[in-house]
């Protein structure tokens, strides 16, 4: 009967255009050679080694004692809007009205949520490239095309406003731009994103999601700007992303929000309503307590972070073959290895391309 079963599993047509997480399949495969007794060091998600602040922490297990373990409003709690609405007014100078913030399970359910309700199979989606791999293939799998902008090492692999321009055409829902970038680390100050947003002031049918999820974790001085604080004219039509998966170690929380036009957070807020609700009572008490706590350590864990990244861009630098430019941000090396295209292995093979090395 199992085998009958098998046999008449018919995966969706959706299904074919992607697969499960190629950052997760690498750590996978890193964890399973662990497990054999391999000497590892798993370079697959992306994921703060700190813990999460016990001030944080207490929060959730206030909330828990005092009952507050039922659904809550879809798009999150008042308490929780109103703390996000501090942070964005606070932190990046924008004001957003609670009917134009949503939390999420996660931000990657952010992204998810947002193209469902806003993109028709055949749109286009433009993203520079290095990418996180999640952002094309949602857009895959919701039927959209994902029109790739390469950005050059040479070019502080940012997008180019001329690329991204190209990249345009009648059918372009959205530009993605995520800074500091996972997985490149690199990061658009005040000067590199204005003639984005310039391109896109001339552009008015296509609408700008921006990923801010590592904004605190930056380097040297760099100051992150958001793009709807640097042009307000583009509020109407842009998507600000954020999270505390990063900033404060709470990957396992779960807990994503945005900031966005109210008939988008609506219509975000039906896709929500029939897939996962609301996200978990416990997590958003925790992010008030986030959001409207201390930030000092912060700044420490960024020293930590930075001293990490000197040690680990510094030495790969050493590698023969092999160069990685300084990130501005996040905690990501991203090397280039073309020195080391078309070499032979020590076994003899030859390295054909970057997925091989």
């Amino acid at each position: 009967m199992r085998g009958d079963i098998t046999a008449t599993f018919r995966p969706a047509d959706r299904l074919s255009a992607v697969g499960v997480s190629e950052i997760l399949a690498i750590g996978a495969r890193a964890s399973a050679l662990k497990a054999a007794g391999r000497d590892i060091i798993i370079l697959g998600a992306g994921e703060p080694d700190f813990d999460t602040p016990a001030h944080i922490v207490a929060a959730a297990a206030r909330a828990m004692q005092a009952g507050e373990t039922r659904d809550t409003p879809l798009p999150g709690t008042p308490a929780l809007k109103a703390a996000i609405s501090r942070k964005f007014r606070r932190e990046n100078g924008v004001d957003y009205a609670a009917s134009e913030i949503i939390a999420c399970t996660g931000a990657r359910q952010i992204i998810f949520n947002a193209l469902m309700a806003t993109q028709n199979p055949g749109d286009e989606v433009i993203i520079p490239t290095p990418y996180w791999v999640t952002y094309a293939d949602i857009v895959r799998l919701l039927g959209g095309v994902p029109v790739l902008v390469p950005c050059p090492g040479r070019a502080g692999l940012q997008a180019q406003p001329r690329a991204a321009a190209r990249g345009h055409h009648p059918r372009t829902r959205w530009l993605m731009l995520n800074s500091p970038s996972n997985p490149s680390g690199a990061a658009y100050g005040a000067d590199q994103m204005r003639p984005l947003l310039d391109v896109l002031l001339d552009a008015p049918d296509i609408w700008l999601m921006v990923d801010d999820i590592h904004e605190h974790i930056v380097y040297d001085g760099f100051r992150p700007v958001t793009a709807v604080a640097l042009e307000p004219r583009l509020k109407d039509r842009t998507l600000t992303i954020n999270g505390v998966s990063r900033a404060y170690a709470m990957t396992g929380w779960r807990l994503g929000y945005a900031g966005g036009p109210e008939p988008l957070i609506k219509a975000m807020t039906v896709i929500q309503s029939q897939s996962t609700s609301a996200p978990s009572s416990i997590s958003q008490a925790a992010t008030v307590a986030a959001l409207d706590g201390p930030q000092d350590f912060l700044v420490e864990r960024a020293e930590v972070f930075r001293t990490r990244r000197d040690l680990v861009v510094g030495r790969l630098d050493t590698v023969p073959g092999l160069s990685c430019r300084t990130p501005e941000g996040a905690f990501y090396a991203f090397a280039a290895c073309d020195g080391l295209i078309a070499a032979i292995t020590p076994e003899g093979t030859r390295i054909e391309d970057d997925r091989a090395f």
